[in-house]
């Protein structure tokens, strides 16, 4: 399948990480940071590509937090220096976040406040809501980014204990 333009679906209107309303995805090679959240915005628009890691979830999830661990050090060496161009890898970061949240908790993104309910979510940190806020208000804070690190942290392991628990439960 080539490069498709699609419409951001209205799932996913966020002007914090799409300022225009459509974005080019290729369906073929998909990576799920460019454009942000490329599965769910396949999946919205009801472009079949095969499995998605919502279902998946247990290999995503290991990638999503391999791309953190990389982009975590990218932003450590930013901030050292003091760069004033973190802003896109902290979107990249928090976009990753939201991968890891949902979809550890079997869902696709979902980023309009009226359909998220991240409140709702059974695998999540604590405060997640209001800590993600604080993050997306302000996002090239130093601050912002170890908040963020320790809500990837945190958001690993209670997904870790809920992995055991239920593998604990099929035996």
């Amino acid at each position: 399948m080539k490069e498709r333009i699609l419409y951001i679906p209205s799932q996913l209107i966020d002007p914090f990480f799409f300022p225009d309303s459509k974005v080019r995805v290729d369906a073929s090679h998909i990576r799920p940071d460019d454009p942000f959240f490329a599965y769910e915005i396949l999946y919205f628009n009801e472009v079949a590509t095969g499995s998605f890691p919502w279902i998946d979830h247990e290999l995503y999830v290991g990638t999503i937090l391999k791309s953190w661990g990389e982009e975590e050090e990218y932003l450590k060496t930013l901030y050292k220096k003091r760069s004033k161009n973190t802003l896109h890898a902290m979107k990249k970061s928090i976009s990753q976040f939201y991968m890891l949240l949902f979809w550890s908790n079997s869902l696709p993104v979902r980023l309009n406040h009226e359909d998220s309910h991240i409140d709702q979510l059974s695998i999540k940190p604590a405060n997640a809501v209001e800590r993600i806020e604080f993050i997306r208000n302000n996002p090239t804070l130093f601050h912002s980014f170890i908040q963020l690190s320790q809500l990837f942290e945190e958001q690993h392991k209670q997904y870790a204990k809920s992995l055991a628990l239920k593998r604990s439960k099929e035996k």
